[in-house]
């Protein structure tokens, strides 16, 4: 008797089975759904920054979050208040979007973007869009709509807004806001300091993410250093002559004798009455005001620690020293 044989293709048994085990074994043309957050971002950051805290209940909108924690899963951004208690403000459960933001030229926009379903403070559908900068400092933007084309929010933008929570986190936890002390602040603000973010314009720019801005701060000046440690005198920025002056409670307070030009080239800023605040003894924060130009002895001091299209806000971390060099053993 002659055996025959039927092509795989029209048995319909087999190619069920073929169906199964794709779907078993998973297609390899089909990535498999990337998570919100990769594993490099898991864990626990804590907040160099939270506005505005009104958003999630704390009056304080300007500094009421620092020192907060955030803990971050694939998919799920949990953010806690400062202090030991454990109910958290706000949960964000994430899913990413599988098309990313990119600008008129269809180039990707920094950050990537995803759907937040929110519980706590704030509820409902959101967008949530995070990055980090190449400090590892990270931002995140929860935004209450989707932003929209020409939104100001819908670009390069971190700040916050109406409808915009903005935090910015470091793996370090923040210290409390430490006591004004004139006498020990004098001491401890000399050093070296990088800028762990930088604001102008009530936050609408992009926070300088892929910068790295050093400053050398003595016991008379502030200056910026170029990359071989040089001073160099940019336009625009809080260098100049200093002096610790009275507080202005609960933050100290600092006359900048800025020596850069104030907004749209009007002339040197002079004596500008400032604002700082230390966390610890290695985070400083300055604000100071660029547009006051009234006569010096006129200008008030700032009130708050913030960028708000008057006042530009610098976060500022202390360098290391480097290593005190080892003399080599002597020749016998």
């Amino acid at each position: 008797m002659q055996k025959t044989t039927r092509p795989l293709a029209t048995c319909g048994a087999c190619s069920l089975w073929l169906v199964v085990l794709t779907f078993a074994c998973g297609d390899p043309s089909v990535a498999a759904a990337e998570p919100t957050f990769p594993q490099d971002a898991h864990g626990e950051w804590h907040v160099l920054l939270g506005v505005p805290a009104t958003h999630v209940g704390i009056a304080d909108e300007d500094t009421g979050l620092i020192g907060g924690r955030v803990t971050i899963e694939a998919d799920r951004l949990t953010l806690l208040p400062p202090g030991d208690r454990q109910q958290p403000l706000l949960t964000a459960d994430c899913k990413l979007l599988s098309e990313q933001r990119v600008d008129e030229k269809k180039r990707p926009r920094p950050g990537r973007e995803a759907e937040a379903t929110l519980s706590g403070a704030l509820k409902d559908a959101r967008r949530l869009v995070w990055v980090t900068s190449v400090l590892g400092v990270m931002h995140v933007k929860i935004l209450a709509t989707q932003p929209s084309a020409g939104s100001r929010y819908e670009s390069d933008a971190w700040g916050p807004g109406a409808d915009t929570l903005y935090l910015v986190l470091r793996r370090q936890p923040v210290p409390p806001l430490s006591k004004h002390d004139a006498a020990a602040d004098r001491k401890r603000i000399v050093g070296k300091w990088t800028a762990l973010a930088h604001y102008d314009d009530a936050f609408l720019k992009n926070p300088r993410l892929h910068e790295k801005r050093t400053f050398a701060i003595s016991a008379e000046r502030i200056d910026e250093l170029n990359a071989k440690g040089e001073p160099v005198p940019p336009p625009v920025g809080f260098w100049g002559a200093y002096k610790i002056a009275e507080p202005a409670h609960p933050f100290g307070g600092i006359d900048l004798q800025l020596e850069s030009w104030a907004g749209g080239g009007a002339g040197l800023m002079g004596r500008t009455p400032s604002l700082y605040a230390f966390y610890g003894d290695d985070l400083l924060s300055i604000a100071y005001n660029e547009t006051d130009r009234r006569p010096e002895e006129k200008r008030t001091r700032c009130e708050k620690l913030r960028s708000d299209g008057n006042l530009n806000l610098f976060i500022l971390e202390r360098l290391p020293n480097p290593p005190a060099a080892t003399a080599a053993p002597a020749a016998r």
